[in-house]
């Protein structure tokens, strides 16, 4: 199926709004709304398939003993990779487990005895590691979103969504647009239905890629109780 163009977005909103040739709105504004849509819908789809974009950062912790998130971004242009959420973080041969701030609020102050495990805990807009080290080099493995409408390099730039399914983010963008001064409310809430409908079906289908049935986990695993 070939994937739609920035253009293509822009036009079938449009076209789902009944506003071809209209001045009610600019492509500006439409373009700005379908950003804000793509963001929120990979929101969804990487809450209910983690793994579904997957990526290895290979970094170095800086003189806080710190990961910047900008350093979890890859790619550009077209290409942008853009961190969502970490997935795990290792030295190679050790796993990092996280933690919280308030669990060991002196860990970055006092001694860090060699006998207590690798943690990381986030720190604004960083992940703290511990014990503290300067350039120390981790492997991070992250999921993250594609470059966001409003970056793509222009018009027939192509929009990276999985397939058959962008129609979500069209229906989303019109009904917010079609909302502008309250004017066409009935219209919007039939195209919200439209987008709730596509939306169930696309994350269905890419929360599970196997014949496995869902299972529900403990959020620890075995290695904390010293399973082999």
């Amino acid at each position: 199926m070939p994937q739609v163009t920035r253009e293509n977005l822009i036009a079938q909103t449009r076209e789902y709004m009944d506003a071809v040739g209209s001045d009610r709105w600019s492509n500006d504004l439409i373009t700005l709304v379908l950003d804000q849509v793509f963001d929120a819908e990979w929101s969804n789809i990487l809450n209910a398939a983690p793994y579904y974009t997957f990526a290895q950062r290979n970094v170095n912790t800086d003189v806080n003993g710190r990961i910047p998130f900008t350093a979890l971004s890859g790619g550009g242009g077209d290409n942008e990779e853009t961190f969502y959420r970490l997935l795990s973080l290792s030295d190679g041969n050790r796993l990092y487990v996280q933690t919280r701030f308030n669990e060991v609020p002196l860990g970055t102050t006092s001694n860090y005895l060699p006998t207590w495990p690798k943690m990381f805990y986030q720190a604004g807009q960083a992940f703290q590691t511990l014990p503290v080290a300067s350039g120390t080099p981790l492997i991070a493995f992250v999921n993250y979103k594609p470059t966001a409408i409003r970056d793509l390099l222009g018009p027939d730039s192509l929009v990276d969504f999985p397939p058959r399914a962008h129609l979500v983010v069209v229906y989303e963008a019109a009904a917010n647009l079609l909302m502008k001064g309250g004017a066409e409310s009935r219209q919007a809430a039939d195209l919200k239905a439209l987008a709730q409908q596509e939306r169930a079906i696309l994350l269905d289908d890419i929360r599970r890629t196997t014949t496995r049935p869902t299972e529900m986990l403990y959020p620890d695993t075995k290695f904390e109780w010293g399973g082999g």
